[in-house]
């Protein structure tokens, strides 16, 4: 029996020295591991305390502790550094660890893309009055409220963004038709990483008295549009625009829903508690289906109906609706190149 025992201490003795062997075998120095990695090292002898940087990135340790800190402020825990033959060693793991986060801290960053033109549409203008409603004895017009609106939007975001180019289809009680609408977003002038968003602002009626409530509107997946130049086309060939117009049009159909969504939520933060939601919808509409990019067309509320055409035919309510839209432009925004 305790013949049996000694065999088993032994080979657990054996399993033991060649677990630490084969660890110790990937260990490296610290002068090791800053060469293959290509990292700054330094070792104070007295505090027994080291660093490795790269880039702006920081590792910090002390011989014989199990933990190491991030850029001095993620505590993790290691193997120990330790001495052997008068060098300082770093284990497998230690090793292994300090590798990944150099590796991922210091990757190359892709080239963000950027919202670069932001256009805001007051919908109607001129000639066309858009939906008109009688509010306390007064005429309430879609395209006077599209246009207060509009231009609160526009102001925000020139305000935050004035590096951006912020456009309105129009300024005044002007009308621009519904192509003259779409070409001014699809000739933005663009970057190679810059792109353009298409927001349409437009007040609802219905000969429903009680119907009531924003919507945001974006553009059918299932419609099929062009969103691929005929010079690309002509550059790629006729048999490989088909493919990158479909993987376009999925990426705009998929951030138009998120731009959908942003703003709807904040709409719902804003004015929730007098108008309600009534969802996120897709359509057709000729300036978001000939929009060659993210587009939304948002319905802030119905003027026929008695109480919420009263409060959109007051400058205070108004306003919410513009910091509403405002706000979800810039949560795309930040989502989009974050």
């Amino acid at each position: 029996m305790r013949t049996k025992a000694l065999r088993v201490v032994l080979l657990l003795t054996l399993l033991l020295s060649w677990s630490v062997r084969a660890s110790a075998s990937e260990a490296l120095s610290l002068a090791e591991f800053g060469k293959k990695h290509q990292v700054l090292v330094s070792f104070d002898p007295l505090t027994a305390c080291g660093q490795m940087e790269q880039r702006g990135v920081f590792v910090s340790f002390a011989a014989g502790k199990p933990y190491m800190i991030l850029d001095w402020r993620t505590l993790r825990k290691v193997e120990a550094p330790y001495w052997d033959q008068g060098a300082l060693m770093l284990p497998a793991g230690f090793v292994d660890e300090a590798g990944k986060y150099f590796s991922e801290r210091n990757a190359p960053k892709k080239e963000a893309y950027s919202v670069a033109t932001i256009l805001i549409d007051p919908g109607h203008g001129g000639k066309d009055s858009g939906a008109i409603a009688t509010v306390d004895g007064a005429q309430l017009m879609e395209k006077t409220l599209t246009l207060e609106v509009s231009r609160r939007v526009a102001d925000l975001l020139r305000s935050r963004y004035p590096e951006r180019k912020i456009i309105t289809t129009r300024d005044d009680d002007s009308f621009p038709s519904l192509e003259d609408r779409v070409a001014m977003a699809n000739s933005a002038g663009l970057g190679m990483k810059e792109t353009v968003i298409y927001v349409s602002i437009h007040a609802n009626a219905s000969f429903n008295k009680n119907a009531k409530g924003y919507e945001v509107w974006y553009l059918n997946p299932e419609y099929r549009r062009t969103v691929v130049d005929a010079e690309t086309v002509k550059e790629k060939g006729s048999d490989i625009a088909p493919i990158l117009n479909a993987m376009l049009e999925e990426e705009f159909t998929t951030e138009s829903i998120i731009l959908a969504r942003k703003v709807y939520d904040r709409l719902g933060l804003s004015i929730g508690a007098s108008s309600p939601g009534r969802g996120i919808r897709a359509e057709e509409w000729f300036v978001v289906r000939n929009a060659k990019m993210p587009s939304i067309l948002i319905e802030m509320g119905f003027i026929t109906h008695p109480e919420e055409g009263r409060l959109l035919a007051t400058s205070s309510y108004l306003r919410k609706i513009g910091d509403a839209i405002y706000n979800g432009i810039v949560d795309f925004i930040e989502h989009f190149e974050n």
